[in-house]
């Protein structure tokens, strides 16, 4: 027969079993939660090493690029002072040229989402000057487009010609 004795330690048995069992239960359920919580925080650093990679990567290529971008700019005017410098430099060629020139109503005019600065110009010489300044006039290092000549005769050897510039502005939003 079973004596009380052994049907003591027996109950004392299942329940330090079935404590035990509660016990590692509960340590499971810990460690499943808290390797998901691991999962997710070795995400957020893949993902924010990543972004850190794309960024390292963006930086390298600034610095590679700042001499082709520095160029490209200088073809724009960006400021009122670009502006002024690009009004001198046409009076710089047209008197290493020899012309007269005037300028006339230079304004800031938007076309197309773009904005430009345009620059009338009335310039006199004769002939072979007046054209050969208004080829230049096509050829300046910025991103221009004459946008119309009206060529006049005043005497036998003096030309005159109305031209329109529009240099492009560069604008950021």
């Amino acid at each position: 027969m079973i004596t009380a004795k052994t049907k003591r330690v027996a109950v004392v048995s299942v329940v330090v079993f079935i404590s035990m069992v509660a016990v590692v239960g509960l340590a499971v359920r810990q460690i499943i939660i808290e390797s998901h919580n691991l999962s997710e925080q070795v995400a957020a650093i893949a993902v924010d090493r990543s972004g850190q990679a794309a960024f390292s990567r963006l930086q390298k290529l600034m610095q590679e690029t700042q001499i082709e971008r520095d160029q490209q700019r200088s073809y724009f005017l960006e400021s009122q002072s670009d502006s002024i410098d690009f009004l001198n430099y046409i009076e710089l060629l047209a008197t290493e040229r020899g012309v007269g020139l005037e300028t006339v109503n230079p304004t800031e005019i938007e076309r197309e989402g773009d904005t430009f600065l345009s620059v009338g110009y009335a310039i006199g010489g004769s002939l072979s000057q007046v054209e050969s300044f208004i080829q230049t006039l096509e050829s300046v290092p910025y991103v221009s487009q004459l946008m119309s000549i009206r060529l006049q005769q005043q005497s036998s050897t003096l030309w005159k010609a109305d031209v329109v510039i529009d240099v492009a502005v560069l604008t950021y939003e």
